[in-house]
């Protein structure tokens, strides 16, 4: 098992560019579930989540604030709503290889950059917006856009499942138009 978790770990370390994505982006007047007989999650200072293909279990990434307000860091759960909605932690594979939270910045500050592990080229802000209310955002294309969720198509398999195409969804903070970049490996 030492030996399958130390293999598991350097494949972690892929460079990013090594993966390779087709991307195109779009823009509506309003978030769009692509799932929608799934539950849409509503937790304490939930940033974001994501949902994958095989089920309806949830991975809900929440912001921790301190005293004042400000970003501290980003809790990771699931929900395993498609057995009894409970909260269960991530395990060692999930932080490290897909799920898991890099933090970039300092805590205290007003905004915190984070990566999370399967991609890690995509840089995060952990920030709050005018209502206090703690946002992540990202760039898509050329848009600015907090990061409402992530959805994956996944196929199951072998060592690992494979994500042969992934979407994410967020609001344009200029516009107010909803953008959804649908990535399509190559």
């Amino acid at each position: 098992m030492r030996k399958l978790c130390l293999a598991l770990a350097l494949l972690a370390i892929v460079p990013a560019d090594a993966r390779d994505f087709t991307s195109s982006i779009t823009e509506s007047a309003e978030l769009v579930p692509l799932r929608p007989e799934f539950k849409v999650p509503d937790e304490p200072n939930q940033l974001f989540y994501i949902q994958r293909s095989p089920n309806s279990n949830t991975v809900i990434y929440a912001a921790k604030l301190d005293a004042q307000g400000n970003p501290q860091t980003v809790e990771v759960f699931w929900r395993k709503f498609n057995i009894d909605g409970s909260k269960q932690p991530l395990n060692f594979i999930e932080r490290i290889m897909a799920y898991g939270v890099r933090l970039d910045g300092r805590k205290g500050a007003q905004s915190l950059t984070f990566t999370i592990a399967a991609l890690p080229e995509r840089k995060l802000t952990l920030g709050v917006d005018a209502q206090h209310h703690p946002q992540a955002l990202m760039q898509i294309g050329s848009h600015t856009v907090k990061l409402a969720y992530v959805y994956l198509q996944v196929v199951e398999g072998g060592l690992l499942p494979s994500v042969p195409s992934l979407d994410i969804l967020g609001t344009d903070i200029a516009s107010g138009k909803a953008i959804h970049e649908h990535l399509i490996q190559k």
